[in-house]
């Protein structure tokens, strides 16, 4: 099972950035962090090994927005994303992106009073209150986006 505590607590679960974003909004006591194994940082692993139920568990889509045209958007470069936000592949976190990015979420997640995502480090997961999402700028929450 995941043991999820503060963030105060495991400061060493976050990247700089994660952790910054948190305490500027205020979300210090609202977004809980837990250590996991990397063996079981993937999907099926993570809720298979600790035993998360598959829906509570988000996948969010980042894309960058194209400053010429707000129409078009386009799936960022996984490099990139990685060196701006200084996240680790495979644990990027909609919790602390630069606001040019805009995070897709679908509805469903809207359902869920809570869910898990990743941490910013490969090793850690974010405990987040799902309203939060409606509180980002740069959330656009999509009905249907996710495919069973």
């Amino acid at each position: 099972k995941l043991e999820f505590g503060k963030i105060e607590e495991r400061k060493d679960l976050l990247p700089k950035t994660v952790y910054d974003y948190i305490k500027n909004h205020g979300y210090e006591d609202q977004i809980k962090v837990a250590e996991i194994d990397l063996a079981f940082a993937d999907g099926e692993s993570l809720s298979r090994e600790y035993g998360v139920p598959y829906g509570k568990r988000a996948n969010m889509n980042a894309k960058v927005r194209n400053p010429l045209d707000a129409k078009k958007v386009s799936f960022a470069d996984l490099n990139r994303v990685c060196e701006e936000c200084q996240m680790e592949y495979g644990s990027i976190t909609p919790i602390g992106l630069p606001e040019h990015y805009l995070i897709l979420v679908d509805e469903e997640v809207m359902k869920q009073d809570e869910v898990i995502v990743g941490g910013g480090l490969v090793n850690s997961k974010l405990l987040v209150p799902s309203k939060l999402f409606r509180e980002m700028k740069n959330c656009l929450l999509i009905e249907g986006l996710a495919k069973e």
